[in-house]
């Protein structure tokens, strides 16, 4: 009976330690959901495929702070991606993640791109509206066509990951 009971007590703990995030194609400027493009789990981003998202291969893995390319379809910690300094995100190389040029720029909701090694904020590349994240154009970060939506939630560096990667 005990055996039973720590199996149990086991399984539901391994089961809840993942929370799952899925975020979802989004279209138009409603942000209408579509397929499910990503997964977000246990510091994992994974492709999704399909309108409900069966998990598909590993593409990064990602810490508080550092973003790594995966260098397997399980999710192995390959060569850096992306490392973030407060709100800037930069693109990093090799095994320590080297920092690199900026790639993106935040400032509250907004998603500025960015550019050289200070980070100088250009033109708008997406706002972050709730839980939908839309295209922006412009010096002012104007609002136009939904991208994404995010169901569950994720680490600011994994959606930050995902936006630098599109």
């Amino acid at each position: 009976m005990r055996t039973l009971l720590l199996l149990v007590v086991l399984a539901s703990a391994t089961m809840a330690n993942g929370q799952r995030a899925v975020i979802h194609f989004a279209y138009g400027p409603f942000g209408t959901i579509g397929d499910a493009a990503y997964f977000v789990e246990n510091g994992r981003i994974h492709q999704a495929c399909g309108p409900f998202g069966s998990k598909g291969p590993c593409i990064y893995v990602f810490d508080d702070t550092q973003v790594f390319h995966s260098s397997d379809a399980i999710g192995s910690k390959g060569p850096g991606a992306f490392v973030a300094e407060g709100d800037k995100f930069y693109r990093c190389s090799g095994t320590f993640c080297s920092k690199g040029p900026c790639a993106l720029f935040l400032e509250k909701q907004k998603v500025f791109r960015g550019e050289g090694a200070f980070c100088n904020k250009t033109d708008g590349a997406f706002v972050i509206d709730g839980n939908t994240v839309y295209l922006a154009e412009g010096p002012f970060c104007n609002k136009t066509e939904a991208i994404l939506h995010v169901e569950g939630e994720v680490p600011m560096v994994a959606l930050m990951a995902i936006l630098a990667g599109l």
